[in-house]
């Protein structure tokens, strides 16, 4: 075996990376699917217990990344701890030489932490099988780029304690203030729950303030975990609100290091949506003085709203999955360099440079996709274009204040919804107005439940409620929209979350 040659490595930092570069989700040691997760809480089962299933699912969304983005950035730590990616390169054969590829070509990209090189011997226990496997492929390549916050030693330390530790720490202090009732929606609870998530919410704050090292390690020991047992062993509390807890407190996790490099979280499939941590800019507060109303408000939003790229991105990708049961690297690697995948890409990056425009672009996105899913199809020699329905996206914007909602809705006829109004007896008070951005399938889900998957994107502070209200209400009816009452009927036909039924 050949030794790993320092001159073979090639340092790059988030400027050199792809546009679509993301981070897998489905990679980390801890994630499995909402569903699995219910089943082993309910049955007491470990993470040994469930392994084939946790890992065909990390396999088919580790596949899934390679085929959806230009760069999949991959913890260095997961090429030899993780038989879902080593599997490709531990034998001789197409699938190594496609994962070779897939490195020469910068498609997947090593991050390291704290380490100078992909050969430095690790600090925690590792699988031997893997480690070795390793370290032979490195002796193999020719160059390998990697991935770090920075090349110079102090100034990486303070960049992961900044942007990686701290952030998650102050994601954990920041739990108590979250709006419960959207939380509950997120997370799939009932009304009759919220008790409950605050009082556990509050612990978690309280014990986030008072512990030197709040880590996810020490979260799973304190909240989740059987006491005593390892969190590696994944024994789960039979206890109220565990699932949940575990599934919101990864997905922060897993979108340190994609938020620290300025790149994508690729959140798999039957898992918490990015919607769920709340993010949005602070409030700002509309003084007297101020010129433009809600006009300019409206304005600001729009501005916000091409901000708001990662949950876009996170949104268009959502529904873009394909069966890829007894699919290899190679296969995928094959579609990547295809016209149709090439098509898929220039038509995310339309819909990243302007997500307002979410509802044309994203089902350009979409389009596309089937195409390369077909492609992939005639690659593999397999009829798969039945895996996929036409997807009509719905964008709603919406004003909520003091009860009263009215909600902008684009879906290729776009009309304004209004729902009620401000009530005289706060008619003159000063009111907080929320602003929210959803983008959902069309069906027949009232308009509170479509929200539940939106971002709070702003809130403004209203001096005088009801005026303020209806001065907006009359703008928006200038802007000639054509007022509706409610759903509409075509809200109800069929689609990729509702498929037409057989008659």
């Amino acid at each position: 075996m050949q030794e790993f040659a320092a001159d073979r490595l090639v340092r790059v930092d988030n400027r050199q990376l792809s546009r679509i570069s993301v981070v897998a989700q489905c990679l980390d040691n801890q994630w499995v699917t909402r569903d699995l997760l219910e089943h082993m809480v309910t049955r007491r089962l470990s993470y040994a217990e469930v392994e084939r299933r946790r890992r065909q699912d990390a396999r088919a969304e580790y596949l899934r990344s390679i085929l959806n983005a230009q760069q999949v950035i991959v913890n260095r730590a997961y090429f030899f701890n993780n038989p879902v990616v080593y599997q490709d390169f531990r034998a001789p054969g197409p699938q190594r030489e496609a994962f070779r590829a897939l490195l020469d070509e910068s498609v997947l990209v090593p991050f390291l932490l704290r380490e100078g090189s992909p050969a430095d011997e690790p600090r925690f226990t590792v699988d031997a099988a893997g480690w070795s496997a390793w370290r032979t492929l490195l002796g193999d390549l020719d160059t390998i780029r990697c991935l770090r916050l920075s090349w110079d030693d102090a100034e990486n330390e303070q960049s992961t304690q900044r942007l990686m530790f701290e952030e998650f720490h102050r994601f954990l202090l920041q739990l108590r203030g979250f709006n419960l009732d959207a939380l509950r929606r997120d997370l799939g609870l009932e009304a009759e729950s919220i008790p409950t998530l605050r009082q556990k919410l509050r612990e978690v704050t309280l014990w986030a303030a008072d512990t030197d090292r709040a880590d996810r390690e020490g979260f799973y020991r304190q909240f989740l975990v059987e006491p005593g047992s390892d969190p590696a062993q994944g024994r789960f509390r039979s206890a109220p609100l565990v699932a949940e807890l575990k599934h919101l407190v990864d997905l922060r996790y897993n979108t340190t290091v994609p938020d620290a490099v300025e790149r994508f979280a690729l959140i798999p499939t039957d898992s918490l949506r990015r919607t769920a941590l709340q993010e949005r800019p602070p409030v700002r507060a509309r003084k007297p003085t101020e010129e433009g109303g809600p006009r300019a408000e409206l304005t600001r939003l729009v501005e916000l709203l091409r901000t708001l790229r990662p949950q876009a991105f996170d949104l268009a990708l959502s529904p873009l999955r394909i069966d890829l049961t007894g699919l290899d690297l190679h296969h995928v690697r094959q579609a990547r360099d295809t016209d149709e995948w090439r098509g898929y890409l220039l038509a995310l990056e339309s819909l990243l440079d302007d997500p307002t425009d979410f509802v044309a672009r994203g089902q350009v996105v979409y389009d596309r996709y089937i195409a390369l899913a077909r492609r992939l199809a005639e690659l593999v020699g397999e009829r798969r274009q039945g895996q996929m329905r036409i997807w009509e996206p719905v964008v709603r914007v919406t004003i909520e204040v003091l009860g009263a909602s009215a909600s902008l809705i684009y879906d290729g006829d776009p009309r304004l919804e209004i729902v009620g109004d401000v009530a005289t007896e706060v008619a003159a008070r000063g009111a907080e107005a929320v602003l929210r951005f959803a983008v959902v399938g069309r069906d027949q889900r009232r308009a509170e439940n479509e929200l539940a998957t939106g971002i709070d994107v702003m809130r403004v502070r209203l001096e005088r409620a009801r005026e303020d209200w209806r001065e907006l209400v009359a703008r928006l009816q200038e802007g000639g929209f054509p007022l509706t009452g409610g759903d509409v009927g075509r809200d109800s036909e069929p689609n990729i979350d509702r498929p037409r039924e057989e008659t």
